[in-house]
């Protein structure tokens, strides 16, 4: 519900795999008020968006408030979700997001298969699609025209040997799809057309029988390692491919206090490697394209408030200087687009919570699901926000 201002606070989630169990930890904190040393007042938000596991985070959140909890007791039910359920333990067969096909030892394993039929039954399934993949790639290789490598090249498709069946049947467990159709509170989920490149928000009225859990899947299908999602027909997939940070879905939905949520570390606080390699430099590229949109939302955001702000100027009959006009024509004809929509901007208010250090694994830790790391990670996330700084973290705050 609106604070005591009647702003409605909006939580953005990103992506990052595993990471995402940072994200419980902020939100743990935020939600349940247990901040003993500070005097941070738990927030209720009205609007929960998110991007790839932030979608599946936001969805799990808005279904269960949906379904009659609180915001602190649905963030504690999420915070079990990923200990018991998503977490891989010492002795567990795997964790809950994915399985690997093919993998011999799991099959063999009384604790994973709880008996020969189902383990010649999943065999059967893995070995279908993995010779089915095999064929069509033969038949892709005698048929397509171009450069025989360029041919060969399309043999390579790792996605043919994940199995996104656990995160599946997780979610078909968890989440109501009638609940988050009637929630309070209003979801917005990220994916990417395939076909097109274009960014789909995906609303609560969205959510039905058939493709609700699907646009999660869809918004946390990782390219080339798990297969599209198909929606009305067309192919989606991760929407951190568009959009891994969802700023502007959240502020679109009426959001005027953020708080975003993101998993990348500080660019500056990460070492160079005296040694250069390719899995090194692909890492930061990801993590610098990562923090540039999402500094160019945050930055947008700035100017709106700036704009705002000459326009109070200007109507108080105040003498304008040249960098006034300047902030106030950077956004001009997006304030006028809103007011003529109906829905004129407010100035927003932007908090920023993120590991500034990276938290261990790199960017291979998006997959590493181990129960000890995701208690690590919830508890970072938990103490970052316990001892969030507005100014060190370069929040947002209007004059």
């Amino acid at each position: 519900m609106p604070d005591a201002n009647g702003d409605r606070h909006a939580v953005i989630l990103s992506g990052g795999g595993a990471y995402g169990a940072y994200e419980v930890g902020v939100l743990k904190a935020m939600l349940t008020g247990q901040m003993p040393q500070t005097s941070f007042t738990p927030i209720d938000p009205d609007i929960f968006a998110g991007t790839s596991v932030g979608a599946i985070n936001a969805a799990v959140l808005t279904s269960q408030i949906g379904s009659g909890a609180s915001a602190a007791d649905a963030i504690l039910f999420l915070e079990k979700v990923w200990m018991k359920a998503i977490a891989a333990g010492p002795d567990s067969c795997g964790n809950g997001a994915f399985r690997i096909r093919g993998d011999l030892f799991r099959y063999l394993n009384s604790r994973c298969i709880a008996n020969p039929a189902q383990a010649i039954a999943e065999m059967g399934e893995d070995g279908a699609v993995i010779a089915q993949s095999f064929v069509d790639r033969i038949f892709n290789f005698a048929n397509a025209s171009g450069p025989v490598v360029n041919r060969a090249l399309e043999f390579v498709d790792l996605s043919t040997f994940v199995s996104s069946g656990p995160i599946q049947r997780l979610l078909e467990g968890i989440l109501s799809l009638d609940a988050i159709r009637s929630s309070p509170k209003a979801l917005r989920v990220v994916a990417a057309n395939w076909e097109t490149g274009e960014v789909r928000v995906f609303e609560n009225k969205d959510f039905i029988d058939g493709q609700g859990r699907e646009i999660v899947l869809a918004s946390s299908a990782i390219p080339g390692f798990f297969p599209p999602q198909y929606i009305g027909g067309e192919a989606y997939v991760d929407g951190g491919v568009v959009m891994n940070t969802p700023l502007k879905c959240a502020i679109t939905a009426g959001g005027v206090v953020l708080h975003v949520i993101y998993l990348d570390p500080d660019i500056d606080k990460l070492p160079l490697k005296v040694l250069q390699n390719t899995y090194n430099t692909l890492d930061r590229t990801v993590l610098i394209h990562n923090a540039t949109v999402t500094n160019e939302d945050i930055d947008h955001a700035a100017w709106i408030n700036e704009g705002l702000e000459t326009i109070e100027r200007a109507q108080r009959g105040e003498l304008l200087g040249d960098q006034d006009l300047r902030a106030f024509a950077q956004v001009a004809a997006e304030i006028a687009k809103s007011i003529k929509g109906g829905s004129p901007y407010r100035k927003l208010t932007i908090h920023r919570y993120h590991p500034h250090y990276d938290p261990g694994g790199g960017g291979i830790g998006i997959l590493n699901f181990e129960r000890e790391r995701m208690v690590r990670l919830i508890e970072l996330g938990f103490i970052d926000t316990i001892y969030h700084d507005c100014d060190e973290s370069h929040c947002i705050r209007p004059n």
